[in-house]
């Protein structure tokens, strides 16, 4: 693996990491507005509402992360079925126009040879 393409597998996982954080910080951010407009909870129990929205939140994206990748697996599954599909039919057609064509040289060689005996 040269170089470059080290790094720019790490800027990538570098890149997912801070976006998941991201989403993490703005799902404890939710969640502290969340708990905080509930009145009369302690702030052990506001800080435990907020532990439980944020974690709710980070289950649902993650749910939703796999979800489309699984959809995108699909949807790959699909395409590469379709283009093997797509190859052994332009194959076929391939050797059928080919075959034809060598037939119809064949016969124009034998009427030749045959028209000048």
């Amino acid at each position: 693996m040269d170089t470059r393409h080290e790094a720019a597998l790490g800027l990538h996982q570098l890149e997912g990491f801070l976006h998941q954080e991201a989403h993490r910080l703005e799902a404890h951010r939710k969640a502290h507005e969340f708990a905080r407009a509930l009145p009369g909870l302690t702030t052990d129990q506001r800080l435990a509402v907020e532990e439980a929205y944020a974690q709710e939140q980070v289950a649902y994206a993650r749910e939703t992360t796999r979800r489309i990748a699984e959809r995108i697996q699909q949807v790959e599954a699909r395409y590469a079925a379709r283009h093997r599909r797509f190859t052994r039919d332009t194959a076929v057609a391939m050797t059928v126009v080919t075959m034809g064509l060598l037939g119809l040289c064949i016969a124009v060689i034998l009427g030749t040879a045959a028209g000048a005996a």
